[in-house]
């Protein structure tokens, strides 16, 4: 076991003299000899030191100098060196260090893990007496003071040694305050002059472990630490090199004391704050200059772009050389360069706008224009604005083009509407083409039925309007005047032939021939059956037949069936003819035994149109008779099912028969003549027309038969929803087609298309359509879609509703949702109208604006731009001043409109009364006088002499 167990490895270096050594160790020889003088070393000497001896001698060492020299090697010895190694101090802290503050508790354990013969602490606070029979002992203090104290544990191994071991003690002091100031500078500042901020810190321990932090607004801009040993409380002082720019008018700035006292010390590190110190930055003004385009009467002092600078600035326009009042109102001749210069104490600018002075159309042109057909329009209409107005004009509602050369077609009365952005004026022109006579066109030949009245036309066209004869086999037929019609009443094949209508003006004249014909009636209608007598069968089809003899004017002929007075069947033909004919029109039925005894019958109805009412001819009637029915039961009645799936049904009869079967075009039974019960049946039913039917022979002469109802679907293959000639956003108010397409869909009659906005229904749609076989079918719904429908969902979903013989919920296949995005004009929230603020605080105005596309949201006051860029829904107003106060008008602009904002801002006088002033003041000058009072009283207690002695349990101090 080691008794030093630091001197163990310990090599000592011994000097010798020698020739040649490898290693050396400076050696004097005096000023005569060598130099440098001869240096010899030796090899180095590991020793063990036991716990034993506590003296330990060096004895001889050999030097080599190699077998040329002197044998055996010269050998020095030295003399012993007696060294004394002690026990190590085996002591441990807990904590190894302590921070506190001044005035808290501390306390620390000392222990050790070897025998001795007493342990203690040592300090000037707290000191602990030596006890030896303890491993651990414990310095604590209730209210630590000392400044300076360094307390230590010590140990006594044995009565000659003792060992020691000291405690890190910091004490700290937070700052009594913090706070900020400018160095040698009071007002506002400059923009880019040179300003120190200082930072002061009163009272703070230990200085060596303080920072400051800088802060502008909420960023860090400097830090700064302290190089100091002293312990005590002491001041100090930081600062701040700024030089601010116009940005920083009405930054705050502030300055941190952090004590960063280590892991040891309280977490997070103690931190005093100042308060913010406000600057304001004056400078020079600083003008928004742009080209301005007023409306004409508006004044100069009116001019839009913002002026920034502080202090208050002064304006001044020039035009040239010449000075211009700013109130000077702006006329359609003061378009021009101008300067516009704007100073304060600071400095001054200036900047250079082109005005361009703006104003509403207005008009040069005469009301009313003459002219012949086929001349040029050489009326002048000018139109005079700024900017140039678009010119348009118009005639009965509709747009039209400028007239260039006249014609017939250009008479009227036209409105000229000139248009820019400042307004819209209308000017209204007649137009008068002066030309001859022209007779439309119309009938060469009328014809009319003897006995009715009938009326020839003659509409002419002309100007001035021209007058109207009638003639008829050279024998004039005017009654005077302007005769556009001739009516001849009762006609009679006399009345046959050749009219003439002539129209004249002064600038010619116009004939037009038309033929009249006069023709008779039919003669006779009749009814009958076609290819049969006697009784009919129940639910075999029958043709009837209707003979109309020497009928004219076949085009307006409509032949009309008749069941017992009910209309069951109208044809109406449109072959024309000029000589009179015979006509026949057929009739399909197919009677059941309800029918028996029923009466049919047709009639010939001519409409004759304005020549009179229609002339009808009836056939006699003719009564039926049908057969007793055939019982035959089918089971199910109706079949329904899905394009190429299984299909079934029984046919069954409670008579005696000689067979009975089924027809169909898939799946026929041959007819069987011992059963009362057939069933037809398919596998994969893919006959769209199948119209089978069951069939029953009660006796030779006889057959019955009953049809089943087959209905075939199909579901649709898609569903798709889209617009209609439209794509992107919606406009807000306008009208738009949405259009829903349902792919490979059967029946259609069956089809049912719904609309939904969302999970609201908006409309359906069904469709009349005979057709069996698959179809594609379009729905179409007409929408104006609102702001609240931005991003609404529209679908539409295709049901085939196949009645209670269908599959159940009916078969339904739904669109993707169609996503619609409405674009529509500035809507401002309303707010307060008027905004109180007292003198020198901020303020913030909102404006806030709902728009699609989002809204520009700009401010301006007294007429100039308070707007600082984008979309600026509040106005900030820092340190309010009664120049301030007034009306703020914000506007909301975007592609469809938009809308304005007026806020008026009052600022209130923030100064107490004087009288208030006073007796604050007073009551806080006793406060003040009442605290220094107990200060001193308190101070004059705690003074005195202190006598410090030790003793054996430590340090006592009395007060004498």
């Amino acid at each position: 076991m080691l008794l030093f167990p630091k001197l163990a490895g310990l090599v000592l270096i011994v000097l010798i003299n020698g020739e040649t050594p490898d290693s050396t160790v400076g050696q004097t020889v005096g000023p005569d000899g060598p130099q440098p003088p001869p240096t010899v070393t030796s090899d180095p000497l590991d020793i063990t030191v036991h716990e034993t001896p506590d003296r330990v001698s060096i004895s001889t060492v050999g030097q080599t100098v190699g077998p040329d020299g002197p044998q055996p090697p010269p050998t020095v010895t030295s003399d012993p060196l007696d060294t004394t190694v002690q026990a190590p101090c085996i002591l441990t802290l807990q904590p190894p260090k302590v921070v506190v503050k001044y005035g808290d508790k501390a306390s620390a354990n000392c222990s050790t893990t070897t025998d001795h013969i007493g342990m203690g602490w040592e300090a000037s606070q707290g000191p602990v007496d030596m006890k030896d029979d303890v491993q651990l002992i414990t310095w604590s203090v209730d209210s630590l003071v000392e400044w300076g104290i360094k307390p230590f544990c010590f140990m006594n191994p044995n009565p000659d040694k003792q060992c020691k071991v000291h405690l890190n003690v910091t004490i700290y002091k937070t700052p009594e305050s913090v706070s900020i100031s400018t160095v040698n500078h009071t007002g506002p500042m400059i923009e880019g002059g040179q300003y120190e901020l200082q930072c002061d810190i009163q009272n703070v321990a230990p200085a060596e472990l303080l920072t400051v932090s800088w802060f502008k607004g909420d960023t860090l801009v400097n830090k700064e630490t302290f190089a100091n040993s002293i312990k005590t409380p002491v001041n100090r002082s930081a600062t701040l090199q700024i030089s601010p720019s116009r940005a920083d008018d009405g930054a705050q700035y502030r300055c941190e004391a952090e004590l960063d006292l280590g892991p040891e010390g309280p977490q997070p590190p103690p931190t005093v704050t100042s308060d913010p110190l406000n600057i304001t930055v004056h400078y020079k003004p600083v003008i928004d200059c742009s080209n301005w385009t007023p409306l004409i009467n508006t004044s100069l002092d009116s001019f839009p772009f913002a002026v920034m600078g502080k202090p208050q600035w002064r304006t001044k326009w020039h035009q040239g050389t010449s000075r211009i009042p700013s109130t000077k109102r702006l006329s359609k001749k003061d378009s021009g360069q101008y300067s516009y210069c704007a100073s304060n104490k600071i400095g001054s600018e200036c900047c250079a706008t082109n005005i361009t002075v703006e104003y509403g159309p207005e008009f040069d042109c005469p009301s009313e224009y003459e002219s012949r057909e086929h001349t040029l329009f050489l009326a002048n209409c000018n139109v005079t604005a700024s900017p140039e107005a678009d010119v348009s004009w118009s005639r009965d509602g509709r747009n039209v083009e400028r007239p260039h050369n006249l014609t017939r077609r250009d008479n009227g009365l036209y409105k000229v509407t000139a248009q820019n952005k400042h307004g819209t004026e209308h000017h209204v022109l007649t137009i008068n083409v002066l030309y001859g006579p022209e007779i439309e066109s119309g009938d060469e030949s009328v014809e009319v039925y003897e006995g009715r009245d009938v009326t020839l036309s003659c509409t002419t066209e002309g100007n001035p309007e021209p007058e109207v004869k009638w003639s008829f086999n050279n024998q004039s037929k005017t009654t005077g005047g302007r005769q556009t019609t001739l009516t001849i009443s009762g006609a009679t094949p006399a009345d046959g032939g050749e009219y003439t209508c002539t129209a004249t003006n002064t600038f010619g004249s116009q004939t037009k021939r038309i033929f009249l014909v006069v023709k008779e009636i039919p003669d006779r209608v009749s009814i009958s059956f076609v290819n049969h007598n006697g009784q009919m069968t129940e639910d075999e089809p029958y043709e009837l037949q209707c003979d109309i003899q020497k009928v004219s004017l076949l085009e307006s002929l409509t032949v009309n069936w008749f069941k017992e007075g009910t209309l069951v069947k109208s044809k109406t033909f449109t072959k024309p003819t000029k000589t009179p004919e015979n006509v026949l029109d057929m009739l399909q039925i197919t009677p059941s035994i309800n029918d028996n005894g029923a009466h049919y019958r047709c009639e010939a109805k001519l409409d004759l149109g304005t020549d009179g009412p229609p002339l009808t001819v009836t056939s006699d009637a003719l009564r039926i008779t049908v057969q007793s029915p055939c019982i035959l039961t089918l089971q199910p009645p109706k079949v329904v099912v899905k394009y190429g799936d299984k299909a079934s049904a029984n046919c069954s009869t409670t008579i005696d028969h000689i067979g009975m079967g089924w027809e169909a075009s898939q799946g026929p039974v041959d007819m069987k003549d011992d059963v009362q019960l057939i069933t037809w049946s398919v596998d994969s039913l893919v006959d769209w027309g199948m119209k089978p039917f069951c069939f029953m022979n009660p006796n030779p002469d006889q057959q019955c038969k009953v049809h089943l109802n087959v209905t075939i679907y199909k579901t649709p293959e898609s569903v798709s929803i889209s617009t209609v000639n439209h794509t992107g956003p919606m406009i807000e108010g306008g009208q738009y087609e949405l259009q829903c397409d349902i792919q490979n869909v059967a029946p259609a009659e069956f089809l049912t298309v719904s609309w939904f906005k969302g999970d609201t229904l908006v409309n359906k749609e069904t469709f009349a359509n005979l057709i069996k076989t698959p179809v594609n079918r379009s729905s179409t719904l007409q929408i104006s879609p609102s702001r609240a429908d931005d991003g609404g969902q529209y679908r539409c979903e295709a049901e085939l509703d196949l009645g209670p013989e269908g599959p159940q919920p009916p078969p339904t296949v739904t669109s993707d949702h169609l996503n619609i995005t409405v674009h529509y004009g500035p809507e401002i929230e309303s707010g307060d109208e008027s905004v109180e603020v007292y003198e020198g605080r901020d303020v913030t105005l909102p404006c806030t604006a709902e728009g699609n596309p989002e809204p520009e949201v700009k401010w301006s006051f007294n007429n100039q731009s308070k707007t600082t860029g984008g979309r600026q829904t509040t106005l900030t107003i820092s340190g309010a001043t009664p120049a301030d106060g007034g009306e703020y008008t914000c506007t909301a602009t975007n592609t469809f409109g938009s809308q304005t904002r007026r806020v008026f801002l009052v600022v209130k006088d923030d100064r107490p009364p004087l009288p208030l002033i006073i007796s604050i003041s007073l009551i806080i000058l006793l406060i003040v006088i009442f605290i220094i009072c107990i200060i001193i009283c308190k101070k004059k207690k705690q003074s005195g002499k202190y006598d410090v002695q030790p003793n054996d349990k430590g340090l006592q101090m009395m007060l004498l």
